[in-house]
């Protein structure tokens, strides 16, 4: 068995068509090349994140454990039983693929360290390659700036990032699709994340208002609230993310292609995914938002070919999340999982089978915020009550979000050493937070929603429906216990009443 893993960056499920089969106000997404996909793959309906934003949600895909009650944005950990580390003990060739400069950056870097090779398309946002552009006595556009001067004369889709990485996936196919060794290639790309700057075609394919292509409209988010944005502007947005969808979707067909050409659907597993969705103007966010983690951010698309899966082409209400896919990697790779990983194999759900013990929930959250748990059918929300206290454990604790200045580090002062967390026995530091997540807001709040009565959370039933709500969550804390989170966020949640002994 082989395994092809595509992790494409922010698509929102309902703009691609496996999930908007031409209808709602995203039917009009063109998507073909998913759609092909899908047709002979198992399209998974109750799919979730864990860990929030991008790092986050990479590592717990890399590691199988799920990070938010643990630490915000980071590098992978020695400690991880990553699934490169893993798989560089078999017979199993891998190799990475990708255009994310946030792989590379100050305070991850080492994602792609125990591949056997990787290849990265230099230039994208954030991959700071050029020198001496703009005014260096102000670096707080730098990265705006770079990303502009790399990308002048991409005029053509071809040029474009994720061609080249698609490319790059084609090529390496052709050179070793053959071979008898069985091989993982994880292909990351960061589109359709914004910058939201597609060439023509599709730059205007989606616009209602082609005036609007006159008027230099900026391909970047400049706050997360859709109040600090003009009507045009967020039309403007919408197209040119949408535009960007089917452009990933036009250079996803060269990995098909060879999918075809060298008949991998016979014995290679091919996995679709992203790592959270996006806002443009719902629930009055805009792009990660830093606001309530609605369904429409948190539930994403998977999409799985397995070879010879009696489900190849239906879809799945199977309840599933993101560390699940570190697990059936490994399945399908005949690789023993880490037993005190956090994830369960979907093989026999692709092999049409029971799993032994079906998933009954989902917690995922950004660190330092709230505590979402969802079984598919209800989404609960424990908002903080209070700011602290609040924790970050680790050895090699990401500072990127948290600020670079001397001063930050001081933090370390006031740091224990011990053997804090579950899933290891080395000692990791805890370090005291002033209670600073990813982003500069927290707007959570404690909510209950009835997902199949109101899927878009429209209704509040938490406080509504108290009984209701306190059988959740019990069941909230009965997974945080599951996961033996820290004792600490049963305090800040206001949750002790139903954890005691935490």
């Amino acid at each position: 068995m082989n395994v092809i893993f595509i992790l494409c960056d922010t698509i929102v499920r309902d703009k691609i068509s496996p999930y908007h089969q031409g209808n709602g106000p995203h039917g009009h997404i063109r998507t073909p090349n998913m759609q092909r996909l899908a047709d002979r793959s198992v399209v998974f309906t109750n799919y979730w994140l864990n860990s929030t934003p991008c790092m986050p949600a990479r590592r717990d895909l890399f590691s199988g454990r799920i990070e938010f009650p643990w630490r915000s944005w980071g590098p992978r950990e020695s400690f991880d039983p990553d699934w490169s580390v893993k798989l560089s003990e078999t017979n199993v060739n891998t190799c990475f693929f990708t255009d994310h400069a946030n792989m590379f950056d100050v305070g991850s870097s080492n994602y792609h360290h125990f591949f056997d090779s990787y290849q990265f398309v230099r230039g994208h946002f954030n991959d700071h390659c050029l020198t001496a552009v703009g005014d260096h006595a102000d670096r707080s556009g730098m990265s705006k700036r770079i990303y502009t001067e790399t990308t002048r004369g991409m005029d053509s889709e071809e040029k474009t990032f994720v061609a080249k990485n698609m490319t790059n996936v084609a090529t390496w196919l052709d050179q070793h699709a053959g071979d008898a060794q069985p091989f993982f290639l994880l292909v990351d790309e960061f589109d359709p994340h914004w910058p939201l700057d597609p060439p023509e075609p599709y730059r205007s394919m989606y616009l209602k208002d082609r005036s609007l292509l006159d008027k230099n409209l900026s391909p970047f988010y400049k706050s997360g609230k859709a109040s600090d944005y003009t009507d045009e502007e967020r039309e403007w947005l919408e197209a040119q993310a949408a535009g960007k969808i089917t452009l990933v979707d036009r250079w996803l067909g060269t990995v098909l292609d060879r999918m075809d050409q060298y008949n991998l659907w016979e014995n290679t597993m091919l996995i679709l995914t992203t790592d959270h969705g996006e806002f443009i103007g719902e629930y009055g966010q805009m792009s990660k938002g830093s606001g309530f983690s609605y369904p429409l951010f948190a539930r994403i698309p998977l999409i799985v070919h397995y070879p010879g899966s009696p489900l190849g082409g239906k879809s799945s209400g199977q309840l599933a999340c993101a560390v699940d896919l570190n697990a059936t990697v490994l399945d399908a790779l005949e690789v023993e999982e880490d037993p005190r990983c956090h994830g369960q194999s979907l093989v026999p759900v692709l092999r049409g089978e029971s799993q032994a013990e079906p998933r009954q929930d989902v917690l995922y959250g950004w660190w330092g915020k709230g505590f979402y748990w969802t079984d598919g059918r209800y989404l609960l929300c424990k908002a903080p009550e209070q700011k602290g206290p609040l924790y970050q454990y680790g050895t090699d604790l990401g500072e990127k979000f948290v600020g670079l200045k001397n001063t930050y580090f001081d933090r370390y002062a006031g740091a224990e050493t011990g053997r804090f967390m579950p899933h290891t026995d080395r000692p990791v530091y805890r370090v005291p937070s002033d209670g600073m997540a990813y982003s500069t807001r927290n707007a959570d709040f404690d909510a209950l929603f009835d997902l199949a009565a109101d899927p878009d959370c429209r209704h509040n039933l938490y406080n509504s429906a108290s009984d209701v709500t306190e059988q959740y969550l019990r069941r909230l804390v009965a997974a945080m216990q599951w996961l033996e989170v820290p004792s600490e966020h049963y305090v800040r949640l206001g949750l002790t009443k139903f954890a005691p002994e935490a």
